[in-house]
């Protein structure tokens, strides 16, 4: 029950209303697309008011939902601990999971080991290989050597930076993927200029001897150094220690140094300075040399050539992929501009693609074929795991996909849930297994994901959202296949969380209509105006963590209530006045945010003079 007394103006005006139940024939205004099933009944309910040439979405086959309908759906599993299955689990008499098995290779598409990258993706679509390098390194030692390319080595436990967003990138690692952009010509050279890309190790040698100086003589960094005559644009990493990485460009052709810096800390330069005391020291000593080698340098004295910063407006909204931006910058850098857009979301994605594109480069030396990984067992078949080292040596593994491919999706998902059920090791119920990032971050735990699964317990909230967000996304893809336009607008839970319904005015926090109206304008992906939406559907978080759904049609102004929570004796004969409170909740702050949103429209209407209709035909769930 609401926590304010009902107005007996309020009630008596919704109790003059008739209070016979709408049928589904007299709701054809209410154009609602029918969800695809989930666990909770609010959504179910919605088929029944579907118009008759909606798209199915329960209809389309599995194999046509593509990679770029969930292109910012980062689904990643880790591997079970060894107390997550129960040992009545089917799958464990198959726990080793072979790949390239000869006698399914002319009936399953096979995802091949020696499949290499010779090239640096683009785009951040995650493959095959790529999701079975994120495994390899969940499930190898931590000092298990997995990238072995020229001299850079790189073991597990430094290759574990690629599967935290909350972790910064380590030297080795940036160091690798510079070995694989000297393997592009095109980035080597680039309009007739040449590029140098020096890695982080010679660049804290050169900060180094900045700070204590270099011997006349020289040492091994003046021999490297000597190189860079030969090119016009030396790209050099710059660490502020534990803190920072931003890039340094010596650029010859315009006698400056020039500053890519994601966060654009332009106040902190002490690290380059000393990098660059450093170089000079050694342009120095060569400089004095008999045999000084031709070059294009204009001038030797990069001590004395300004400092640009080059990026005006910080590109990192968090705290941790500043390695990242830096590696971008050098694959981009043109000497004037960059010749790709570089956005958070971009780098995002590029963090699990640098994971498949180290352990799968073509001149990758170590051992990343998955021949000792074990995806399903315990801790209780280690004498039968010894007993078949032997074997495993000589057997590959079959492909993940082609086993997946075998398994209907029924029994996928069903699989699937039973193993998330089954999870109990404490540090594993805490590990995200999905995550979202468009239009703000929504991060979910086993832990959670257990809960959707537990029909004694509420929908956590952002469950919900998550959900509310996949719908709208397939409008979206949905409208751009047909080109046609999106006529219901979705919110989420955080219009209602705004508003602090429930509290006493007194007690609420300072309304934020900025904040308020972010809430309700248009979801990424597509150009639409909201105000031409015909529905918006708001959902509604009750104090005992139930949800209702409140639909307005703007085309009959009418507002639609789905509610599937059992009705309180005290409404009996009224039913419409438990929404009173809700309704006014609604038509106070929606108005403040549509005015921002789309000034002028139907939505600024005060909804609460609308036509309200509470369908019958929901389910009923009691808890």
């Amino acid at each position: 029950m609401d926590s304010y007394n009902i107005e007996s103006s309020n009630a008596d005006c919704l109790d003059s209303r008739p209070l016979k139940k709408p049928k589904c024939e007299q709701l054809n205004d209410c154009d609602l697309s029918p969800s695809p099933r989930s666990s909770t009944s609010l959504a179910s309910s919605c088929n029944n008011i579907e118009s008759s040439h909606v798209y199915d979405l329960d209809a389309r086959p599995l194999k046509e939902v593509k990679c770029e309908q969930m292109n910012d759906l980062d689904i990643s599993l880790s591997p079970p601990s060894a107390t997550t299955l129960p040992s009545s689990s089917p799958v464990n008499n198959d726990r080793r999971i072979l790949l390239d098995d000869k006698k399914h290779q002319n009936h399953h598409e096979q995802f091949k080991v020696d499949q290499t990258y010779d090239y640096l993706p683009q785009d951040y679509e995650m493959t095959d290989l790529d999701y079975c390098a994120l495994m390899k390194i969940e499930s190898s030692l931590e000092s298990d050597i997995l990238v072995k390319i020229d001299d850079i080595f790189v073991t597990q436990s430094q290759l574990s930076c690629l599967l935290d967003p909350k972790k910064f990138l380590n030297d080795d690692v940036i160091s690798a993927y510079i070995c694989c952009i000297k393997y592009q010509a095109h980035l080597e050279s680039r309009n007739d200029v040449k590029f140098y890309f020096e890695n982080p190790f010679i660049s804290v040698m050169l900060k180094r001897d900045g700070k204590l100086g270099v011997g006349q003589d020289g040492n091994h960094i003046t021999k490297i150094v000597r190189n860079y005559l030969k090119h016009e644009m030396v790209l050099i990493p710059i660490n502020i220690k534990e803190t920072h990485w931003y890039l340094a460009i010596i650029n010859t052709q315009k006698c400056e140094i020039q500053v890519l810096d994601s966060l654009c800390w332009d106040s902190n330069r002490v690290d380059l300075a000393d990098t660059l005391q450093g170089l000079q020291f050694h342009l120095n000593i060569i400089g004095r040399q008999q045999n000084l080698i031709s070059h294009n340098w204009k001038d030797l004295q990069i001590i004395s050539w300004i400092i640009t910063e080059q990026v005006q407006e910080p590109m990192q909204k968090d705290g941790s992929s500043c390695g990242l931006f830096m590696l971008k910058f050098m694959e981009y850098w043109t000497g004037d501009s960059l010749s790709h857009p570089i956005t958070q979301e971009d780098i995002n994605c590029f963090r699990h693609k640098l994971a498949g594109i180290l352990l799968c480069w073509k001149t990758n030396t170590a051992q990343t074929t998955p021949q000792n990984m074990s995806l399903l067992g315990s801790s209780d078949d280690q004498k039968e795991t010894k007993a078949t080292d032997s074997l495993l040596e000589e057997t590959k593994y079959q492909s993940l996909m082609s086993i997946l491919s075998k398994i209907s999706e029924n029994e996928l998902v069903g699989g699937l849930c039973d193993y998330i059920k089954s999870i109990n090791c404490p540090e594993t119920l805490e590990k995200v297994w999905v995550r979202n990032s468009k239009p703000y971050s929504i991060s979910l735990t086993v832990r959670k994901l257990q809960e959707i699964l537990k029909e004694d317990l509420p929908m956590d909230r952002d469950c919900l959202n998550l959900v509310i967000r996949k719908f709208m996304f397939d409008e979206i893809q949905m409208m751009k296949k047909t080109k046609g336009t999106i006529s219901k607008h979705y919110l989420d839970t955080r219009f209602w969380m705004i508003t602090d319904f429930g509290r006493h005015p007194n007690f609420r926090k300072k309304l934020d209509v900025e904040q308020l109206a972010e809430t309700v304008c248009s979801w990424p992906g597509v150009n639409y105006s909201v105000s031409r939406c015909k529905l918006i559907l708001i959902p509604i978080i009750q104090f005992n963590k139930t949800f209702i759904l409140f639909i307005l049609n703007q085309d009959t102004r009418t507002v639609y209530i789905l509610d599937p929570t059992p009705l309180d004796p005290v409404y009996k004969y009224n039913p419409n006045a438990r929404y009173v409170k809700k309704l006014l909740c609604i038509a106070e702050f929606l108005p403040k945010a549509m005015s921002k949103v789309c000034p002028g429209s139907r939505w600024s209407e005060d909804v609460f003079l609308w036509r309200q209709i509470i369908l019958s035909d929901v389910p009923i769930e009691n808890r």
